[in-house]
């Protein structure tokens, strides 16, 4: 009669070990460039746009100095909760049909190794410290909700958080994290 309890604790606890471990999933993917040492947790079931298909609709732009940018990309790639935004809406100032991570690692020129600043870091995708010293120039729904100093092990940059309205009036927030290396050759957004 003993070796019925023992067969049975032992087959319980095997059927809730493997229960156990088969029920248990990642709940985020990892984005990761291992030449810069980059990686970004996303979570898992996020749309991915590929470095490819970025450089595509990038190389696409008319924008002053566009063309060198592009060149000077090391790794870049976009997530996205919808599947409908396309790679060109990755770049465009309207506000997407989700929410969307972009990462991109970009070398410095010589010029714009001189250049980069703390300022130039938040400016990325709109002119934020003109606005904020100019408000008559601002976007009608800007507002900054945090701007503060971030320090890794070979970066330093900003991280801000901010909303403002996109071509159509529409509402969205940025929370953007930029980086520039110690030595002031490579930025990381």
């Amino acid at each position: 009669m003993r070796k019925v309890p023992k067969r049975l604790t032992l087959a319980t606890l095997t059927v809730c070990t493997l229960l156990l471990l088969t029920s248990c999933s990642q709940s985020q993917i990892y984005a990761a460039d291992k030449t810069s040492g980059v990686y970004v947790a996303i979570p898992k079931g996020w749309h991915k746009i590929p470095n490819t298909q970025l450089n595509s609709a990038e190389s696409k732009s008319t924008a002053e100095g566009a063309a060198e940018r592009l060149a000077s990309v090391i790794w870049q790639e976009a997530y996205t909760t919808s599947p409908e935004v396309t790679p060109p809406s990755i770049f465009s100032l309207d506000a997407p049909d989700g929410a969307v991570v972009y990462v991109r690692v970009r070398d410095l020129n010589y010029d714009d190794m001189n250049s980069i600043s703390y300022n130039s870091l938040r400016n990325l995708i709109v002119p934020i410290t003109t606005w904020l010293e100019d408000p008559t120039k601002a976007n009608s729904k800007f507002m900054l909700h945090d701007d503060y100093e971030r320090v890794e092990k070979i970066a330093r940059g900003v991280r801000t958080i901010f909303s403002f309205a996109d071509p159509a009036g529409i509402s969205e927030t940025v929370d953007q994290t930029a980086l520039v290396s110690d030595d002031r050759s490579r930025i990381y957004v």
